[in-house]
């Protein structure tokens, strides 16, 4: 278990950066800015599903339900990628039908599973619990992420009965 992972250079995590600084782009299309009534949910989405994915990727692992990522692969997508740029996309679309927040970050997710698996070889299980195959993996994993705007919902439901000022209205 190598911090970079197998045959991958610091020039393969910085091209990494690059496909999410260009996704980043195309994110802040639809919302460039995060609105101020929205920045409090925003810091607490970030550090709440950065720091439990970190783990949890750590933990699915060990069971045998993920491949391992490489700890500079999994700090990159769960703290820039999935605490950051999808934390953004939340933001941006929080108030859509489900329905085009689940194609979003499933279709967001799918780019970045397949762009980490081709760039630093990582992605690579040969099944999604039970379903088996490389694609079913990826794919799996990516509808699973489609669930993000449910999951922040409620997270955000439940914490503002301890924090105030997290949910509006």
């Amino acid at each position: 278990m190598e911090f970079l992972g197998k045959n991958n250079s610091w020039i393969d995590y910085v091209l990494v950066l690059v496909i999410y600084g260009c996704l980043f782009v195309v994110i802040r299309q639809s919302s460039s800015v995060i609105e101020l009534n929205f920045r409090r949910r925003f810091w607490f989405l970030y550090f709440g599903w950065a720091v439990s994915v970190f783990i949890a990727n750590y933990l699915l692992y060990l069971g045998g339900f993920m491949s391992f990522l490489p700890w500079l692969n999994n700090a990159f997508h769960t703290f820039i990628w999935i605490g950051f740029c999808l934390g953004f996309v939340y933001a941006g679309s929080h108030s859509k039908p489900f329905w085009e927040q689940f194609i979003l970050f499933a279709f967001f997710s799918f780019i970045v599973k397949w762009t980490e698996r081709e760039i630093l070889g990582t992605w690579e299980h040969d099944h999604f619990f039970f379903i088996d195959g490389n694609m079913a993996y990826i794919v799996g994993w990516s509808l699973l992420d489609g669930l993000y705007p449910v999951i922040s919902k409620t997270g955000i439901t439940i914490a503002s009965r301890f924090m105030p000022g997290l949910k509006i209205g």
